[in-house]
């Protein structure tokens, strides 16, 4: 195994034991902890010329604080209660290292209260702000029974005890922020993954229900040109028809899936406001009685503004021939101030209500995102449905 593959079992290893503690920290941060504490507590067992006892004392220090990393948390006691395994013995090993007077070298800055420092900043940070502060107390308490004759003097060790605290403190705060903006935007994810997922149905939602109406069409009159032995010229012209839309359907379907893809690479634009005249010419062609009437200048409309309205009307005349095949569609478009679209035929036996059916609802969710007003409902003997969108920047502003 080479030396990459080691040290990236190493970082691989590192991640999940924080990742497993619930720390967002990097991999490099436990394992800089481990070598600056392995570092001081080196210097402070040489500074009393390491002896048997303080070669002792230094590992009832160093081992606990680095077998957190190694010894398993699946116990839900142990999961809770990881900082009982070190806390003992670390302030243990501090006084024991602190009993005896550094004598070796730089006898005037006594290393072993110093110790205590990375300990409580690593505690706070691994296992939050009340058993961080517990341990920095207990830290002080130990200091100031065993370092308090140090030729540095017990007050700059306790400042350097704050520190750590802070620090400790800090790092905590900017893991929790981490945390908390993870989360948000996991959840801001999911919300865009749904609001995607409804988008996409309504798109084909409203493109295969006015496809299929249509085509239906075509097919019952190509079913009574048969029954009643008219020409078969009619019917096999009906079947065509039939087809045709079939065929556009799927090109569109196409089409509107490799818009909606990341690239859209090599796909066609979408339907606009100018193709409104086209779903009334495939109305006509399946025999269903529309007129049409426009004013203004539709070259006005934006391209997000005209495909909700292409796709408003396509399911309209979609509801209009699957309720009330055969009888007379008005449709009329008009260009001022905003846009108005409104679409009306016979009422034919009951009709349901705005609020019912995934087709007058993602109408409704269409006009609220071109931020227009909508209205679809019953009124005297016509069914109606009315879009108004005021003039505002999804409109083009006519050009000079």
């Amino acid at each position: 195994m080479s030396v990459q593959d080691s040290a990236r079992d190493v970082r691989d290893f590192l991640e999940r034991r924080c990742r497993s503690k619930g720390l967002d920290i990097p991999w490099w941060a436990p394992l800089l902890s481990a070598f600056g504490l392995l570092a001081m507590v080196t210097v402070a067992v040489l500074q009393r010329e390491a002896a048997g006892d303080m070669v002792m004392a230094g590992l009832v220090i160093v081992v606990p604080s680095l077998s957190i990393f190694f010894i398993p948390n699946t116990g839900e006691w142990l999961k809770n209660h990881m900082w009982a395994v070190d806390l003992v013995p670390t302030l243990a090993g501090s006084a024991w290292l602190m009993s005896q007077p550094a004598s070796a070298f730089w006898p005037q800055h006594d290393f072993a209260p110093a110790v205590l420092v990375p300990l409580t900043l690593e505690m706070v940070v691994r296992e939050g702000f009340r058993t961080g502060t517990l341990y920095a107390i207990a830290s002080a308490v130990v200091m100031g029974i065993f370092a308090s004759d140090t030729p540095s003097g017990v007050g700059v060790h306790f400042l350097l005890l704050f520190v750590g605290w802070i620090l400790g403190l800090l790092i905590l705060a900017q893991m929790r922020a981490l945390r908390a903006e993870r989360q948000a935007r996991s959840q801001e994810h999911a919300r865009a993954t749904e609001a995607e997922r409804i988008r996409i149905a309504r798109e084909i939602h409203d493109l295969v229900g006015h496809s299929l109406s249509i085509t239906l069409l075509h097919l019952t009159a190509a079913r009574r040109s048969v029954a009643e032995g008219d020409e078969p010229d009619e019917a096999v012209s009906a079947l065509t028809e039939a087809e045709a839309v079939g065929r556009r359907a799927m090109a569109e379907i196409r089409r509107t899936i490799g818009a909606l893809s990341t690239t859209g690479a090599g796909t066609a634009p979408l339907p606009g406001a100018a193709d409104v005249v086209r779903l009334v010419e495939e109305g006509r062609s399946a025999g269903q009685a529309i007129t049409f009437s426009s004013s203004g200048d539709l070259s006005r409309i934006d391209a997000g503004v005209g495909l909700g309205i292409y796709r408003i009307l396509q399911e309209s005349l979609a509801n209009a021939i699957r309720h009330a095949p055969g009888a007379p569609v008005s449709v009329s478009l008009a260009v001022a101030d905003g846009v108005r679209l409104s679409v009306q035929n016979p009422l034919v036996g009951t009709r349901r209500g705005i609020g019912e059916g995934s087709g007058l609802a993602g109408m409704t969710a269409r006009a609220e995102q071109l931020r227009g007003r909508l209205s679809a409902g019953a009124e005297e003997s016509m069914w109606k449905v009315d879009l108004v969108i005021p003039s505002h920047c999804l409109v083009r502003k006519a050009l000079a």
